[in-house]
Protein backbone atom coordinates (compact mmCIF):
# COMPACT_ATOMS: atom_id res chain seq x y z
CA UNK A 1 0.00 0.00 0.00
CA UNK A 2 1.23 3.26 -0.97
CA UNK A 3 2.10 5.52 2.10
CA UNK A 4 -0.52 7.85 3.32
CA UNK A 5 -0.27 11.12 3.35
CA UNK A 6 -3.16 13.48 2.79
CA UNK A 7 -6.60 13.77 5.08
CA UNK A 8 -9.80 14.87 4.83
CA UNK A 9 -10.39 18.60 4.77
CA UNK A 10 -12.77 21.53 4.46
CA UNK A 11 -12.91 20.87 1.05
CA UNK A 12 -13.31 17.16 1.31
CA UNK A 13 -15.71 17.24 4.27
CA UNK A 14 -17.46 20.09 3.56
CA UNK A 15 -16.72 21.28 7.56
CA UNK A 16 -13.15 21.81 8.78
CA UNK A 17 -11.22 19.05 11.62
CA UNK A 18 -11.30 20.40 15.00
CA UNK A 19 -9.40 19.28 17.44
CA UNK A 20 -10.17 17.90 20.77
CA UNK A 21 -9.81 16.47 24.09
CA UNK A 22 -9.34 13.17 24.50
CA UNK A 23 -13.57 12.88 26.45
CA UNK A 24 -14.68 15.65 24.45
CA UNK A 25 -17.36 15.18 21.52
CA UNK A 26 -20.08 17.45 20.42
CA UNK A 27 -23.82 15.97 20.39
CA UNK A 28 -24.21 14.12 17.09
CA UNK A 29 -20.16 13.83 15.90
CA UNK A 30 -17.88 10.95 15.33
CA UNK A 31 -14.28 11.78 17.04
CA UNK A 32 -11.48 9.51 16.62
CA UNK A 33 -8.26 10.15 19.13
CA UNK A 34 -4.72 8.43 18.63
CA UNK A 35 -2.83 7.49 21.30
CA UNK A 36 -1.34 4.63 19.52
CA UNK A 37 2.74 5.74 18.96
CA UNK A 38 2.25 6.60 15.25
CA UNK A 39 0.33 8.41 12.92
CA UNK A 40 -3.00 6.85 11.79
CA UNK A 41 -5.25 7.27 8.69
CA UNK A 42 -9.42 6.44 9.67
CA UNK A 43 -11.79 5.48 7.48
CA UNK A 44 -15.35 5.43 8.07
CA UNK A 45 -18.77 3.89 6.34
CA UNK A 46 -22.42 4.47 7.11
CA UNK A 47 -25.51 4.24 6.02
CA UNK A 48 -26.88 6.54 3.09
CA UNK A 49 -30.30 5.00 2.36
CA UNK A 50 -31.47 1.54 3.38
CA UNK A 51 -28.93 -0.91 2.82
CA UNK A 52 -27.15 1.59 0.76
CA UNK A 53 -23.55 2.66 2.57
CA UNK A 54 -21.11 5.27 1.95
CA UNK A 55 -17.32 5.13 2.52
CA UNK A 56 -14.69 7.87 2.79
CA UNK A 57 -11.26 8.66 3.84
CA UNK A 58 -8.53 9.20 4.88
CA UNK A 59 -8.57 11.43 7.97
CA UNK A 60 -4.85 11.67 9.26
CA UNK A 61 -4.62 11.47 13.13
CA UNK A 62 -1.18 12.25 14.51
CA UNK A 63 -0.36 10.81 17.77
CA UNK A 64 -1.88 12.80 20.65
CA UNK A 65 -4.61 14.19 18.67
CA UNK A 66 -8.03 14.24 18.09
CA UNK A 67 -9.98 15.10 15.16
CA UNK A 68 -13.94 15.70 14.55
CA UNK A 69 -14.18 13.23 11.29
CA UNK A 70 -16.48 15.30 9.76
CA UNK A 71 -19.28 17.85 11.95
CA UNK A 72 -21.63 17.98 8.94
CA UNK A 73 -22.26 14.01 9.32
CA UNK A 74 -24.84 13.18 11.56
CA UNK A 75 -25.86 9.19 11.44
CA UNK A 76 -26.87 6.38 13.75
CA UNK A 77 -24.55 4.04 13.48
CA UNK A 78 -21.01 3.52 11.60
CA UNK A 79 -18.19 1.16 10.79
CA UNK A 80 -14.28 2.36 10.95
CA UNK A 81 -10.95 1.47 9.61
CA UNK A 82 -7.40 2.76 10.88
CA UNK A 83 -4.51 1.88 9.67
CA UNK A 84 -0.72 3.26 11.00
CA UNK A 85 1.66 4.58 9.08
CA UNK A 86 4.84 1.65 8.22
CA UNK A 87 6.90 1.94 11.04
CA UNK A 88 10.36 -0.60 12.23
CA UNK A 89 9.64 -2.73 14.98
CA UNK A 90 12.89 -4.60 14.93
CA UNK A 91 14.23 -5.59 11.26
CA UNK A 92 10.78 -5.79 10.17
CA UNK A 93 8.75 -2.79 8.67
CA UNK A 94 5.13 -3.30 9.88
CA UNK A 95 1.88 -1.91 9.92
CA UNK A 96 -1.24 -1.83 12.44
CA UNK A 97 -4.40 -2.25 10.92
CA UNK A 98 -7.90 -1.82 12.70
CA UNK A 99 -10.95 -3.79 11.10
CA UNK A 100 -12.47 -6.81 10.30
CA UNK A 101 -16.55 -7.59 10.83
CA UNK A 102 -17.51 -5.63 7.62
CA UNK A 103 -16.08 -5.26 4.42
CA UNK A 104 -16.40 -1.91 2.19
CA UNK A 105 -14.25 -0.06 -0.70
CA UNK A 106 -11.73 1.86 0.32
CA UNK A 107 -8.07 2.86 -1.85
CA UNK A 108 -4.90 4.15 -0.44
CA UNK A 109 -5.64 8.15 -1.60
CA UNK A 110 -8.83 10.36 -0.44
CA UNK A 111 -12.14 9.09 -1.64
CA UNK A 112 -15.77 8.83 -1.05
CA UNK A 113 -17.65 5.75 -3.04
CA UNK A 114 -20.81 5.42 -3.20
CA UNK A 115 -22.64 1.41 -2.94
CA UNK A 116 -19.70 1.02 -0.71
CA UNK A 117 -20.34 -2.42 -0.26
CA UNK A 118 -19.34 -3.35 -3.57
CA UNK A 119 -15.72 -2.86 -4.75
CA UNK A 120 -15.07 -0.65 -7.89
CA UNK A 121 -12.53 0.08 -10.38
CA UNK A 122 -9.70 1.25 -8.55
CA UNK A 123 -11.09 0.51 -5.24
CA UNK A 124 -10.57 -3.10 -3.01
CA UNK A 125 -13.11 -4.10 -0.13
CA UNK A 126 -11.40 -3.64 3.22
CA UNK A 127 -12.45 -4.68 6.63
CA UNK A 128 -13.71 -2.19 8.69
CA UNK A 129 -14.63 -2.61 13.26
CA UNK A 130 -18.56 -1.55 13.86
CA UNK A 131 -18.78 1.73 15.63
CA UNK A 132 -21.45 2.78 18.11
CA UNK A 133 -25.17 2.83 17.30
CA UNK A 134 -28.15 5.18 18.54
CA UNK A 135 -31.42 5.26 18.09
CA UNK A 136 -33.84 7.88 17.44
CA UNK A 137 -31.22 10.71 17.95
CA UNK A 138 -27.43 10.86 15.73
CA UNK A 139 -24.83 8.64 17.85
CA UNK A 140 -22.13 11.30 19.56
CA UNK A 141 -19.05 8.31 20.23
CA UNK A 142 -15.46 8.88 20.36
CA UNK A 143 -13.02 6.06 19.05
CA UNK A 144 -10.16 6.00 20.52
CA UNK A 145 -6.82 4.15 19.43
CA UNK A 146 -4.82 3.26 22.39
CA UNK A 147 -0.94 3.13 22.76
CA UNK A 148 -0.97 -0.78 23.03
CA UNK A 149 -3.03 -1.31 20.05
CA UNK A 150 -6.38 -1.42 21.08
CA UNK A 151 -9.25 0.53 20.84
CA UNK A 152 -12.16 1.74 22.90
CA UNK A 153 -15.18 3.51 21.79
CA UNK A 154 -16.73 6.31 24.13
CA UNK A 155 -20.51 7.55 23.90
CA UNK A 156 -20.82 10.23 26.08
CA UNK A 157 -23.86 10.37 28.14
CA UNK A 158 -26.66 12.89 26.29
CA UNK A 159 -27.00 15.22 28.88
CA UNK A 160 -23.37 15.23 29.74
CA UNK A 161 -21.74 15.33 26.09
CA UNK A 162 -18.67 17.22 27.31
CA UNK A 163 -17.07 14.29 29.18
CA UNK A 164 -16.85 11.49 30.94
CA UNK A 165 -19.35 8.42 29.38
CA UNK A 166 -20.12 4.93 29.07
CA UNK A 167 -17.46 2.50 27.02
CA UNK A 168 -19.33 0.28 24.05
CA UNK A 169 -18.09 -2.83 23.20
CA UNK A 170 -16.55 -4.33 21.48
CA UNK A 171 -13.62 -2.47 20.47
CA UNK A 172 -11.80 -3.52 16.97
CA UNK A 173 -8.86 -6.09 17.37
CA UNK A 174 -5.85 -4.83 15.73
CA UNK A 175 -3.75 -6.22 13.03
CA UNK A 176 0.02 -6.58 12.47
CA UNK A 177 1.03 -6.68 8.60
CA UNK A 178 4.00 -6.50 6.72
CA UNK A 179 3.61 -3.40 4.82
CA UNK A 180 4.25 -4.27 0.98
CA UNK A 181 5.97 -1.50 -1.36
CA UNK A 182 4.59 1.44 -2.77
CA UNK A 183 2.50 1.11 -5.72
CA UNK A 184 1.04 3.76 -8.42
CA UNK A 185 -2.31 4.49 -8.07
CA UNK A 186 -4.98 3.02 -10.15
CA UNK A 187 -7.06 4.89 -12.25
CA UNK A 188 -11.02 5.16 -10.74
CA UNK A 189 -13.91 4.33 -12.31
CA UNK A 190 -16.68 6.56 -13.33
CA UNK A 191 -18.87 4.18 -10.86
CA UNK A 192 -19.70 5.39 -7.57
CA UNK A 193 -16.60 7.08 -6.66
CA UNK A 194 -16.21 10.49 -5.98
CA UNK A 195 -12.47 11.67 -6.18
CA UNK A 196 -11.58 14.30 -3.62
CA UNK A 197 -8.40 13.72 -3.32
CA UNK A 198 -6.83 17.07 -5.52
CA UNK A 199 -8.51 18.64 -2.89
CA UNK A 200 -7.70 17.73 0.44
CA UNK A 201 -5.89 19.46 2.95
CA UNK A 202 -3.07 18.84 5.34
CA UNK A 203 -4.80 17.34 9.07
CA UNK A 204 -3.26 18.93 11.36
CA UNK A 205 -3.01 22.52 10.52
Amino acid sequence: MALLRSCLGLAVLGAPLLVLSPARAEEGEISFCNEFPHTLYIAIAYEQYPDNYISRGWLEVETGKCYVFDTAIRVHGFYYRAESESYREGKHKVKMLWGTERKFAIRDSNFQSYNADKAYSGMRLAGFAKGAESSGVPVTAIVTFTETGGSTITVPKPQDASGGGEAAPPPASPQREASPAPQGEPPPSAGGIEDKSSASSSGGQ
